[in-house]
């Protein structure tokens, strides 16, 4: 690749960078209020909602999962890829729900797309292994995830005579740390399988699809809170007699979903533009409630040792722009 075209390229790259980088003005839209989910009729009349709470947690970490952003072969041992990446999650139903203007921001102002702005390197390693981080911001908020995959090509290396034919199949785990909520402390773990075929155009370009599967697990547990009332442009806080409430019922969901992913990867010389659409699959799950604790859920008429709550479908679109060596 000669020297101008180089320059322009790389110009793409780092323009991204300035056009992702969030603007003060929009800080904090989206930044975790989760003890609104605690209702009070008197300082010591408390109750969670602890449904619509862990039903807003999935929906809120969806946009925080693992992406895999490439095809299911690996860099090879020498391979090293950097790209600036993006991504944008629909809240549902535009962030209309109760629930989103309870869990963020401003109680007037519930965004209705979370964008993703990150950083993603992988590096090749022997026996068709590769590493992988992540450093994601979530625009309008004070959040960062830290991410670390390692993926695993099964087939890579033995593509020989009639197996030529067959697509590269990869297995991988990943993690992200969630930084920056003081009400949360919150990590996803994911393990998923993927497949990919290389196909070349006119000699110049490659094209890789990809399909594949994703199992996620959120592990959330919260720091204590207090009670949180948006006045104005204000946030008043009442502490029951000067102290913290215990918040055991909104502690401790261990979250699960699936998710499936189709992508493609189109690659010229150095440059790599990547297109993937994440799918979160709709579930559903029983909450166990301790019995001397007080929820409610809406005013359903339920087991209170027992509460039902549900999550449907949802949209991820993620695009990144990279140079890989």
């Amino acid at each position: 690749m000669d020297r101008s075209v180089t320059s322009f390229f790389l110009g793409i790259f780092f323009g991204m960078a300035i056009l992702v980088a969030p603007a003060p003005s929009q800080a904090n839209k989206l930044d975790l209020a989760i003890g609104r989910f605690i209702h009070c009729d008197y300082p010591s009349q408390c109750k969670a909602d602890i449904a619509e709470y862990e039903r807003f947690m999935a929906e809120y970490a969806f946009g925080l999962s693992p992406k895999l952003m490439a095809p299911a072969s690996t860099l090879g041992y020498s391979g090293f890829y950097m790209a600036l990446e993006g991504s944008l999650t629909p809240t549902p139903d535009g962030g209309d729900p109760k629930r989103w203007y309870k869990g963020v921001g401003p109680l007037d102002e519930s965004p209705g797309v979370m964008f993703f702005p990150s950083v993603h390197v992988r590096k090749g390693l022997p026996w068709s292994m590769e590493l992988g981080g992540t450093i994601n911001y979530l625009s309008q908020s004070e959040l960062v995830g830290l991410g670390a995959d390692v993926k695993w090509s099964i087939f890579e290396g033995y593509r020989h005579g009639f197996r030529g034919v067959l697509p590269d199949v990869a297995a991988r785990g990943s993690v992200v740390r969630v930084l920056g909520q003081s009400d949360i402390d919150m990590t996803i773990i994911g393990v998923d399988a993927s497949m990919s075929y290389p196909f070349g155009i006119g000699g110049m370009l490659s094209l890789t699809p990809y399909v594949g599967w994703q199992y996620l697990w959120t592990l959330i547990r919260t720091e204590p809170l207090t009670y949180r009332e948006d006045i104005g442009d204000s946030v008043v806080y009442h502490p029951p007699e000067g102290s913290d409430w215990d918040t055991t019922g909104l502690s401790g969901p261990n979250l699960e979903r699936m998710k499936l992913f189709l992508g493609f990867v189109l690659q010229y010389e150095l440059l790599v533009i990547t297109i993937e659409v994440d799918w979160g699959l709709a579930t559903d799950w029983e909450t166990a409630v301790e019995d001397d604790e007080r929820y409610y859920t809406d005013g359903a008429d339920q087991d209170p040792e027992q509460l039902h709550t549900e999550v449907g479908h949802q949209i991820q679109i993620n695009g990144g722009v990279g140079m890989q060596f």
